[in-house]
């Protein structure tokens, strides 16, 4: 038999003549199965093992796509959001998806992991706001800035549905960021600001309601970068600044903010795809370079300074989408 717990199956051998399986935790952290072989307990990973979702976005409309993280191939529709929406965030729990906000919206939607089924409505943001950027933890859902130049932090519970509250304020409101997370934290790398376009990036804790703080810069004044994570890394691919589009996979350590550094190219000058993240990999899924949009999904190597390649298509071309991993 095998049971999953945080997006990874575990075997386990039935003893006969047993009343019934659960789960207890002994000493020492380890996790067993009632009746069954002992296993190791796994806590929850903002990383995916099994798939990649792309949801919304301009082109897209109200689709949610699905990518395996096993071989390079194109992604399916699987279901549908319960409205058509761009420019939205997307975060994740260990069995959730969550398409937030967006163009005209202030909707908060979720659909399964286990099974291919549409989206519900199950709450709201405390405004209308797109443009936003999404983080994630164990607990919670952040969004983080968007249109109007926005500075609010706010987060809705993954075990129930029900609105989202403000909890505090990035450093420079602003829209169209990348958005990582840690353990711990929360980032919201570069955006757009208007009349400016900042390089900063900002970081606030999970753990309790608060303001964020700067924590370092991007390697330019930039917006519309897909971001991506690993446990001690944010990634920010792409994007669009002063010098126009860009193919930069830059990334900046959890641990101190020393900034960040060049550690490949995308697979061309891209910007506005949605950023997706496995155990080993990042993805930027679709986009928009210099005038068109395109169905491609990059992926490119967490593990060591690589550029992208390409892992396959979207069923369709979208931009302002949005990304989660399970």
């Amino acid at each position: 038999m095998s049971k999953k717990i945080s997006h990874t199956l575990v075997g386990g051998r039935t003893v006969a003549g047993t009343g019934g399986q659960g789960l207890k935790i002994g000493s020492k952290g380890r996790l067993y199965w009632l009746d069954v072989d002992e296993v190791t307990l796994l806590p929850w990973t903002f990383q995916g093992s099994n798939y990649g979702y792309s949801i919304g976005g301009d082109g897209s409309a109200n689709n949610i796509e699905k990518f395996t993280f096993a071989s390079a191939g194109n992604a399916s529709n699987v279901a549908d959001l319960t409205r058509s929406v761009n420019s939205i965030a997307g975060t994740s729990s260990a069995d959730h998806g969550y398409s937030v906000g967006g163009a005209s919206s202030n909707v908060i939607d979720r659909f399964p992991f286990a099974s291919d089924t549409n989206a519900s409505d199950v709450g709201d943001l405390t405004g209308t706001r797109g443009n936003l950027v999404g983080s994630s933890d164990e607990d919670y859902g952040y969004v983080a800035g968007g249109t109007g130049n926005s500075n609010v932090i706010e987060r809705f519970a993954n075990a129930s549905s029900g609105n989202s509250a403000d909890v505090g304020d990035i450093t420079v409101g602003r829209a169209n960021a990348a958005g990582c997370s840690s353990a711990t934290h929360g980032f919201t790398a570069g955006g757009d600001a208007g009349a400016t376009v900042p390089n900063v990036i900002d970081k606030y804790a999970f753990v309790s309601s608060g303001n964020s703080v700067d924590w370092g810069d991007i390697s330019g004044n930039r917006s519309g970068g897909a971001g991506a994570s690993d446990e001690d890394y944010g990634y920010v691919a792409g994007g669009t600044g002063g010098s126009g589009y860009v193919n930069i996979i830059e990334r900046f350590p959890f641990a101190s903010s020393a900034g960040t550094s060049d550690v490949g190219d995308l697979t061309g000058n891209i910007t506005w795809g949605s950023g997706v993240s496995s155990t080993t990999n990042g993805y930027k899924c679709g986009g928009h370079p210099n005038g068109s949009t395109i169905a491609q999904i990059d992926n490119y190597s967490l593990a060591s300074s690589a550029s992208g390649a390409d892992w396959g298509d979207l069923s369709v071309a979208a931009k302002y989408n949005a990304g989660c991993q399970y």
